[in-house]
């Protein structure tokens, strides 16, 4: 017994002096993993320093952009710098290597107009090589430095930077060197001879970056969506409460409760017990981040051109109604956005097979009800010639009207589904049919209500999704707005009312 406890002994002081050691190894220099690593380090060093000291005498001669002998001593001190800021390290080299790649991707530099030569042409296509290799290391150290495989990290960073990058550089790059080939002007000069490449690249990465933040948002709602959909059916509290892992009680703290990014960081598992997350967080997360997405790109940004009843703008675009905002829209995109979510957690509540009472079904109900009555372009859709010959002037009585004509509607169709479904009751599709009545009117709950029925019709006959059809069909009505949506303003127009 007694070497049996000297051996256990033994290796628990092994497995802790491992894991005190473990934290040091993801300090080490980003070069220092591979032979590799060394050998590339040592080249970069033999190439960098030269170049920087040819950089500050074409800095000081020549008058030039200093720009790129600070991304030169930024390179030079990180091939110096051992361990530590791997994560800071990382950015300031990509962002570096963007910044000097704008001005080398320009085509006036090269072959196609000579008279424009740039003495800084040369240097800075080697300093983008040795920019970008420094960067490759960087960010594989950064990679390397968690629990995660590299090649999660990799893809979900690619999820991100790979879309830019083909908006940001991809499209401008790729338009500007067409039409210097064309007609040996590029469209900024045509446009505006003090537009560069770096001022097109500037400004679409601002729009990718808005684009970003309201996609984003969305997913930071649909974390907070799962925890309304399993707590609201079970009377538990939704905001005076703490996120826990529902195995181990343990509090989770804060960077563990990033939408998506901490899901992929923890692979899926507890911090502290090792728990398997369920992959629902993720699914739904990133498909109210789609929801919020995609709204802003055909609703928002195109000055809602698919919402009948709102004027065509002569500017649309993220420039005139985000960043120069256009409230009714941007109130008009988030009520879409939470009519949207309002479905998703009834088809949560519907899928985990438990019941949504009455008290919460209304004020949902009235929570849509009274913002679009009292902020009327919420529901710009006009109201029929019954009501405004009732109503009169009175406006706000004309659109409550529309709003519970369209309620009404809903309600019929949603006891006519269930009948046909051979159900007496239904505590979330109800309550969805007469959502999308309010929100879209009672004429465009006509359409959805014929997707909703082919929906059912063709999944039905799936083996593999007969089953989603039967347990969750206020999903498939989700599924109905979001083919409508994007068309409700041609439909609409196919009907006279």
């Amino acid at each position: 017994m007694l070497d049996q406890s000297n051996h256990l002994s033994k290796e628990v002081g092994t497995h802790e002096s491992f894991q005190h050691r473990a934290p040091s190894l993801n300090g080490r220099s980003p070069y220092t993993s591979s032979l590799l690593g060394e050998y590339t380090r040592i080249l970069l060093l033999l190439v960098s320093i030269p170049l920087l000291i040819w950089l500050i005498q074409l800095v000081t001669r020549d008058n030039v952009s200093p720009i790129p002998l600070v991304a030169a001593g930024i390179l030079v001190a990180s091939l110096l710098t051992e361990r530590g800021l791997n994560g800071v390290r990382a950015c300031l080299l990509v962002a570096m290597t963007l910044n000097v790649f704008s001005s080398v991707i320009n085509p006036n530099a090269f072959f196609l107009k000579p008279d424009t030569y740039n003495p800084l042409t040369i240097p800075n296509v080697i300093l983008v090589f040795c920019l970008a290799t420094a960067s490759f290391f960087e960010i594989a150290s950064v990679c390397r430095g968690n629990r995660r495989p590299t090649w999660m990290k990799l893809a979900s960073l690619g999820f991100v930077v790979i879309p830019a990058i083909i908006y940001v550089i991809g499209i401008p790059v790729a338009t500007l060197w067409w039409e210097a080939f064309g007609d040996g002007t590029g469209r900024g000069n045509a446009r505006d001879p003090n537009w560069t490449m770096g001022k097109e690249m500037a400004f679409r990465a601002a729009k990718f970056s808005v684009f970003v933040v309201f996609t984003y948002l969305g997913a930071c709602v649909g974390s907070f969506l799962n925890v309304v959909a399993y707590c609201i059916p079970r009377g538990e509290a939704v905001g005076l409460r703490n996120s826990y892992c529902p195995v181990c009680k343990s509090k989770i703290s804060r960077k563990d409760n990033l939408p998506i990014f901490s899901y992929i960081n923890l692979s899926a598992r507890c911090r502290s017990c090792q728990a398997v997350i369920s992959p629902r967080y993720l699914v739904v997360e990133l498909l109210i981040a789609s929801i919020f997405g995609s709204l802003f790109l055909f609703e928002l940004v195109t000055g809602a051109a698919n919402v009948p009843g709102v004027h065509s703008m002569s500017h649309a675009g993220v420039l005139w109604v985000v960043l120069f905002p256009k409230f009714n829209l941007i109130g008009l995109y988030f009520y879409h956005c939470l009519f949207a979510s309002a479905l998703v957690v009834l088809a949560l509540i519907e899928w985990d097979g438990q019941t949504l009472g009455y008290r919460h079904s209304i004020t949902m109900l009235l929570v849509f009800l009274i913002s679009a009555t009292f902020f009327q372009p919420l529901q710009p859709i006009p109201a029929p010639e019954f009501f405004l010959a009732w109503f009169g002037e009175v406006s706000l009585f004309a659109q409550l009207g529309k709003l519970v004509l369209g309620g009404v509607c809903g309600a019929g169709l949603g006891l006519l589904v269930n009948v046909i479904r051979g159900e007496s009751n239904s505590s979330t599709l109800f309550p969805a049919m007469i959502l999308c009545g309010i929100v879209l009117g009672w004429q465009s709950l006509v359409y959805v209500t014929l997707i909703f029925v082919v929906l059912q019709v063709l999944i039905r006959y799936l083996p593999k999704l007969g089953r989603f059809s039967s347990a969750c069909p206020t999903g498939l009505l989700l599924l109905a707005v979001g083919i409508h949506h994007p068309f409700w303003k041609y439909l609409l127009q196919q009907i006279s009312v």
